[in-house]
């Protein structure tokens, strides 16, 4: 290995550019830091004359010279993958003291974007599980409370998590969530009647708000990246919405079998 800078080719840059914001764009990094991630490593490899375009789904880099090479890709799936970014952002602020070849940093990038979640399937249900009871702790909750928001949190993530491997659209995943949640708050209060809904719901519904979505958004926002900030913000606000319409749905489906929805309140 060359343990002097790797001078690349127009070609390679833009390719390994492409990579990277891959890269950053499925992990879940905002559109402002990929964009300024490409631009960095262009100009340190000599191309000051390259334009990035990129928006949740696409990455698009090019010139204002008709003779001259332009890709694009498309963005089909994204995740939340923070060690990935931080990974792209050490390559990128390192690259004039990186010693691998294009091959070679090609399949570094690579093994990235096909890498798999640093968390599995059931590690993320556990995980939610217990924040759903933490929080329903936090609104006032008793200990019936506490391990009902276990329940109805992790039972619902893992509803969520098999409904994946169907493919349905984020919307729908996060709607038949919500009326999970509805479902088993009300089946943990028919159980005891020491348990609370309200902080049930409102414990097992903080894992599945898109609160890293909407946050993205406001930073590409206040970046200038309006296209890419007001669809990271409707896009957090529509799944708000489709977790808001399953729960409704649930609680609408008790009401209207005629048993009293919220006894004793």
């Amino acid at each position: 290995m060359d343990k002097a800078a790797v001078c690349l080719t127009r070609e390679q840059t833009l390719n390994v550019a492409l990579n990277m914001g891959k890269v950053l764009l499925r992990s879940g990094a905002e559109t402002s830091r990929v964009e300024d991630t490409i631009v960095r490593f262009c100009h340190n490899n000599g191309y000051h004359d390259v334009n990035v375009f990129v928006t949740p789904t696409v990455i698009l880099i090019g010139d204002e010279n008709s003779g001259s090479s332009t890709i694009m890709c498309r963005i089909r799936s994204r995740s939340t993958n923070l060690s990935n970014v931080s990974a792209i952002n050490e390559f990128s602020y390192n690259v004039q003291r990186w010693h691998l070849s294009y091959e070679s940093s090609m399949d570094y990038l690579d093994k990235l974007l096909n890498s798999a979640p640093p968390y599995g399937k059931w590690a993320i249900c556990l995980a939610s599980a217990v924040c759903s009871a933490t929080f329903a702790s936090m609104l006032g909750g008793n200990s019936h409370d506490f391990i009902a928001a276990f329940v109805t949190g992790g039972l619902s993530m893992v509803l969520l998590k098999q409904l994946g491997g169907y493919r349905p659209s984020a919307f729908w995943e996060n709607t038949l969530a919500g009326a999970a949640i509805g479902f088993l708050a009300i089946l943990c209060c028919a159980v005891s009647v020491q348990c609370t809904r309200t902080n049930i719901i409102v414990g097992a519904l903080m894992p599945f708000l898109p609160g890293v979505a909407f946050t993205n958004g406001l930073r590409d926002y206040m970046a200038g990246d309006l296209i890419s900030g007001n669809s990271r913000i409707a896009e957090a606000l529509l799944f708000a919405t489709s977790i808001a319409i399953g729960l409704a749905f649930s609680l609408l489906v008790w009401y209207h079998w005629g048993w009293d929805l919220w006894p004793g309140d």
